[in-house]
């Protein structure tokens, strides 16, 4: 089946939406390798002639509000390593589902002949590339103040599905790169929604905490709340933007620890619409961890276009590729810059970590009872036992007063078993004394006794009983720019700006600008349930 097909499109109608973005009708597409029919994930669709746009999804695809149709608009769709294509809104009408192939670009005769004149680029290594990158950054990137409006979304994915997906158009008033982002950037927010279209898990909601006393942690990493503000979490993750400050690890501050930290190689360079890049290669390894990575920098200026970087949690001896099924994705973080008036400005950024989700065990223990009749105790289990290790004794470890119980035999029965103490009368006695005195719950025995099950499986052998299960997630925070302002330092004139150490989808005002008509909301499709 191809990729494409299994696919379908959720066109709810958000009750909670304004008018700006209730009454939008959406044309739907989706971006293919024209070879490889693989998603083009992260590809810049624009209207043409407009500062506006929107960046493909995970699966490539996006929506297009109709009214640019009346206004005859066409799109520009870019992606790095592809040729630009433009496409007719009017042709895209046509299917509910529109497939756009883009075709990978292939090096001219003529751009390799440039290239080799340019000797002394061609003889630059990859550190002094990256050096020369990081010393360009005060040249290549604004240090006056501009805006950037935009749409984010934070989400969780499993099994190819989205949850708990939330969205928002924010306005970032950035006072540019000569200060410090988390103290002087602010930010508007003109919509959010929790969007209920996507299966919601309120356990997966919440925050996370350390292993040993939360139900939703990071294995062997930490990842800092920032007061619980999804944004600002994501945006302390642009190591470009915060260059000068701690980004993350192993990172750490870009302008003096990249280079440092990091093996760093030159690859095959790469494309955008009118430039030439580097491709380099970050590397590291350490015991328990492998980092990869790349930066994508321009040929004529050293301008950083683009930033991979990904830490893996390794096991044993790991493997070459560290994104081999061998080790566990920990991080990753994907930030691309495009030129605007020669200064390089935030086209979007990603930024997805792993963690873990510990779920209540679905086969447990109902009861542990001491039966008079049978001079036995009893084991009552919520599901169908399988008999075989539920006949096993060694999996029940009960004592009394300190002394272990040893056990002559075991009954199965289809939800229980019947396990028969090896202890004399007087004994068993003082038991059923002990129980008959103290036991104010009829399904548990008092606390001279201690009792342990390990194990059993259910019937059809999936669950060992009472143990807790174990989900691997993936968490998304991601915000795509859809228009830049240059010079422009507020909002209205009293803006409304939102709490950066409050959660985004909590108590945060929400204003309404002027032109709010002119962003939309890139919903993701749904998965067709398998």
């Amino acid at each position: 089946m191809p990729y494409f097909a299994r696919y379908f499109f959720a066109l709810g109608i958000f009750l909670t939406l304004t008018p700006a973005w209730a009454q939008d009708a959406f044309v739907h597409g989706r971006l293919l390798d024209a070879q490889t029919e693989e998603p083009v994930v992260f590809a810049t669709i624009r209207i043409k002639g407009k500062a506006i746009g929107v960046i493909s999804n995970q699966d490539g695809g996006f929506r297009i509000p109709k009214r640019f149709e009346a206004e005859g608009d066409s799109l520009i769709i870019s992606s790095m390593g592809y040729e630009s294509r433009q496409v007719s809104l009017a042709q895209l009408f046509q299917s509910p589902l529109n497939l756009i192939l883009l075709t990978p670009r292939i090096i001219q005769l003529e751009e390799v002949l440039l290239e080799e004149k340019r000797k002394n680029r061609r003889k630059l290594s990859a550190r002094r590339i990256v050096r020369n990158a990081i010393k360009a950054i005060g040249e290549n990137y604004p240090v006056t103040p501009f805006s950037a409006i935009g749409y984010y979304r934070d989400y969780q994915f499993v099994d190819g599905a989205y949850l708990n997906l939330n969205e928002a158009i924010l306005e970032v008033f950035d006072s540019g790169f000569d200060t410090v982002d988390d103290l002087e950037t602010n930010v508007s927010l003109y919509y959010k929604n929790q969007n209920t279209d996507f299966e919601r898990d309120t356990v997966a909601d919440n925050k996370y905490g350390d292993h040993t006393a939360s139900k939703k942690y990071i294995s062997n990493a930490h990842l800092s709340d920032y007061g619980g503000n999804e944004f600002t979490i994501l945006r302390i993750h642009d190591a470009i933007r915060n260059y000068n400050i701690n980004a993350f690890d192993f990172v750490n501050k870009f302008e003096k620890n990249l280079i440092k930290n990091h093996a760093l190689r030159k690859e095959r360079d790469t494309y955008t619409e009118e430039e030439v890049l580097y491709t380099i290669r970050m590397s590291k390894s350490i015991p328990g961890y492998q980092v990869a990575g790349r930066l994508y920098i321009s040929k004529r200026d050293f301008a950083i276009h683009k930033m991979q970087y990904a830490v893996y949690e390794t096991s044993g001896q790991g493997a070459k590729d560290p994104s081999s099924e061998k080790n566990r994705l920990l991080f990753e973080v994907v930030t691309e810059y495009k030129r605007e008036d020669e200064k390089m400005y935030l086209n979007y950024i990603s930024f997805h970590n792993d963690f873990q989700l510990i779920e209540p065990p679905g086969f447990v223990v109902d009861a542990v009872v001491l039966v008079f009749s049978c001079e036995c105790f009893e084991v009552r289990f919520n599901e169908n036992i399988d008999p075989n290790t539920a006949g096993d004794l060694a999996n029940y470890d009960f004592s009394f007063k300190g002394n272990k119980i040893a056990f002559n035999e075991v009954v199965v029965y289809p939800k229980a078993v019947r396990l028969f103490p090896k202890v004399g009368a007087k004994t068993f006695n003082t038991m059923v004394k002990v129980v008959s005195a103290h036991n104010n719950d009829p399904n548990r025995l008092p606390s001279a006794f201690r009792t342990a099950i390990g194990g059993v499986l259910d019937e059809v052998r999936e669950q060992l009983v009472n143990e807790d299960k174990h989900r691997e997630i993936q968490q998304f925070r991601e915000f795509f720019v859809q228009k830049l302002t240059i010079g422009k330092t507020t909002g209205s004139a009293s803006p409304t700006y939102m709490d950066k150490n409050r959660p985004i989808f909590e108590d945060q005002p929400v204003s309404q600008p002027e032109g709010a008509a002119d962003y939309w909301i890139n919903t993701p499709l749904q998965k067709v349930p398998e």
